[in-house]
């Protein structure tokens, strides 16, 4: 008798729980396929605000952080899905069924990866209806600020050989306009010296340069034969990481005081220290990447490279370049230090 009163009991509970699946499946099963109605106006007839929810970043893929709260009035029940269109690689959307007709919030989850640092404009569409939702994308927190109007000043140490002294620091400043090349948007950046720099990004961490294989902002060729494209910086290598730029044609000797000869140039880069701690302009800087770079030079009918020139570039997180030092001989250097920035 216990084990068929056992029996009975387990019954009894796999019923109940079978009821109550039935029943729960009965109400989805008897709102069928009936479509949602409902608004996302006020009742003037105006798109209600929107709440944005989590930081859209350049080049970092959507979380469940990232969403738009959205107010909509529905008018009948059943199954809605709210939805945008696509802008600048994100969309956001939210289906599910709606079972009370009144004011309702609802979640749209962002998808997607952000493509440039815009402000970027989305259409809410439900039923026919469309309101707009305006997002903020920001550019990632990396090793090259892009943004127009950044600008930096940087001194250098010692003065420059016959110069006085306002031209011993100089200010860099972010150009609005970028030019596309080689699948890359090169930013530019203009210097109170009436130069022009041209800097890009890649998503897998490494920075480029379009201009010439000296030292950033320090000019060691003469009568140099175009720019060329190359790797300066790659924020995700270990130390010991070490690469090659291409060959250009230049004119060497002047800068190091000895007769002019031409012939090709090439930068040899060695990440020499990444986390690291610098205190520079006053401000303690963390994770801060060092690479070194070794300049070589090939006269013209010569049978080899030979080192000329080394020296090492900092770059800060956030922040860009804020060091670099050139060894010129064995009793003599030249740096390139920052002293000021804001960055946009």
């Amino acid at each position: 008798m216990k084990q068929l009163a056992k029996i009975v009991t387990a019954c009894t509970i796999f019923l109940l729980v079978l009821a109550g699946c039935q029943k729960e499946l009965s109400l989805e099963n008897n709102m069928g396929g009936a479509k949602a109605e409902g608004t996302l106006l006020d009742s003037m007839g105006n798109c209600q605000s929107a709440i944005v929810r989590g930081a859209y970043v350049m080049d970092s893929t959507m979380t469940d952080s990232n969403y738009a709260l959205i107010n909509v009035n529905f008018t009948g029940i059943g199954k809605y899905v709210i939805s945008t269109d696509t802008v600048n690689g994100i969309w956001l959307i939210d289906s599910g069924y709606v079972q009370v007709v009144g004011a309702k919030p609802i979640k749209l989850k962002a998808y997607g990866t952000p493509i440039l640092p815009i402000a970027s404009n989305f259409l809410v569409q439900f039923n026919g209806q469309f309101c707009s939702i305006s997002i903020n994308m920001v550019a990632a927190l990396d090793y090259l600020p892009t943004n127009a109007g950044s600008t930096w000043t940087y001194q250098y140490l010692p003065s420059l050989v016959g110069s006085s002294g306002p031209l011993d620091a100089f200010k860099l400043t972010t150009l609005a306009k970028s030019i596309p090349y080689n699948s890359k948007n090169y930013y530019q950046y203009a210097t109170s010296l009436s130069d022009t720099f041209y800097f890009a990004k890649e998503a897998g961490g490494t920075y480029y340069e379009f201009g010439t294989i000296d030292f950033d902002y320090t000019s060691i060729f003469d009568d140099i034969g175009g720019f060329i494209e190359y790797p300066y910086l790659k924020d995700k290598s270990p130390v010991g990481t070490t690469w090659e730029s291409g060959e250009m044609d230049v004119l060497f000797g002047s800068f190091v005081g000895v007769a002019v000869k031409p012939g090709k140039a090439k930068s040899v880069f060695t990440i020499a220290g990444v986390n690291q701690t610098m205190t520079i302009a006053g401000k303690t800087l963390t994770n801060v990447i060092t690479v070194k770079r070794e300049i070589y030079f090939k006269e013209t009918g010569g049978t080899g490279f030979s080192k000329v020139l080394t020296g090492t570039s900092s770059y800060a997180k956030g922040i860009g370049m804020v060091d670099q030092n050139m060894v010129l001989s064995a009793t003599s250097t030249q740096s390139v230090t920052a002293t000021n920035w804001k960055i946009n």
